[in-house]
């Protein structure tokens, strides 16, 4: 089955980023933001018609702002406070992200109207609450916050999955690990949840273990076991994999099992794949959209025309500047090439 509907993405390098829209049908690229900016974190509105997105200016502050879904009528909707990870609620009457909107000196959920009024913290507890996402009934709102279980050694920052039920109020654990599960994200016909996690298939036992080893060999260790050691956490850290349970947090399994950070998820509409970027932590300029049947975890084709994009990087200008270029064929002076060169792409959503 041809894939249908139209991405939105996050494309540059460096600190200067901007919002790129994508047709699965056709193909047609479009560059929607050209600010010398961070443009990052991309939302449709369930209409289609609006993109909420973070931008951080010239005041160096991480900022939702709003625009077309063609690019114009761009416009900001918060000043002076830390945002990043935005959500439309399904209705399309209010944006949620993790900032720090109400309380300087706590991240937590927060809200706005698509006009910028009626700021408002939505739920915060001790420590940091991130990547926000409604439930398609509106109902509730799914997000990662520090560990439920703070008597957990974890070097890595654990976080956890919760489900907030706006209505009562009441908080449920939907995901627990010592390692690190974050970005989770409803599927359209509401009934699973996928989200990243620093896992590696290992269960909540072995991965405890393996930590409590790890501040053994930090407290009584040699010099080069503690190298050895923290080499081993740091590659745990960088090696994200993509799970999918169901909505009470059920039938857990792992759909992509790699050595790479598996990141910034998205489903189809029609609740059948997922797309997300895919990077080497050692090579971290090399982020790439890749898309995933999120049954299965088995890989879907997808190739597009990135020359657009290039252009706007400038990377065409590193080939074919000499005689001895324009005889070698382009993939092959690529590997020539920084990566950086090339761009990332990260962050997508995906809408009919």
């Amino acid at each position: 089955m041809p894939l249908t509907g139209k991405i939105v993405f996050a494309s540059g390098r460096a600190a200067e980023f901007d919002i790129w829209s994508l047709s699965l049908s056709t193909g047609e690229l479009l560059r929607l933001t050209h600010e010398e900016a961070l443009d990052d974190y991309p939302r449709w509105s369930p209409d289609g018609r609006s993109i909420a997105y973070i931008s951080t200016g010239a005041d160096s502050v991480p900022s939702l702002h709003l625009m077309d879904a063609d690019g114009r009528n761009k416009r900001r909707l918060t000043h002076n406070i830390f945002c990043q990870q935005p959500s439309w609620s399904p209705s399309g009457d209010m944006i949620i992200f993790s900032g720090n909107g109400v309380d300087s000196s706590e991240i937590s959920i927060c809200g706005v109207r698509p006009d910028g009024s009626a700021l408002r913290q939505l739920y915060n507890c001790p420590g940091i609450e991130t990547s926000p996402c409604f439930s398609p009934d509106g109902g509730s709102i799914i997000f990662a916050a520090t560990a439920s279980d703070p008597s957990r050694f974890s070097p890595v920052g654990a976080t956890d999955i919760f489900e907030l039920h706006l209505a009562s109020k009441e908080i449920h654990l939907i995901q627990s690990h010592p390692a690190i599960d974050g970005e989770p994200r409803y599927s359209p016909d509401g009934t699973r949840i996928a989200f990243t996690s620093h896992r590696n298939g290992a269960s909540v036992e072995q991965t405890q273990a393996l930590f409590e080893d790890y501040r053994a060999i930090l407290r009584g260790g040699t010099n080069a076991q503690g190298r050895k050691a923290m080499a081993k956490m740091k590659k745990a850290r960088g090696d994200a994999d993509i799970y999918v349970c169901d909505r009470n947090g059920d039938n857990l399994s792992q759909i992509t099992n790699d050595d790479l950070a598996d990141r910034g998820i998205c489903w189809s509409p029609c609740s059948n794949y997922i797309m997300y970027s895919q990077t080497d932590l050692e090579s971290p300029e090399s982020d790439r959209l890749r898309i995933i049947n999120a049954h299965s975890g088995e890989e879907v084709p997808f190739e597009y025309n990135r020359t657009a994009l290039e252009e706007a990087l400038g990377a065409s200008g590193a080939l074919n500047r000499s005689l001895a270029q324009m005889l070698t064929p382009d993939f092959l002076e690529r590997h020539s090439v920084d990566p950086s060169f090339w761009g990332l792409e990260r962050h997508p959503d995906w809408a009919r």
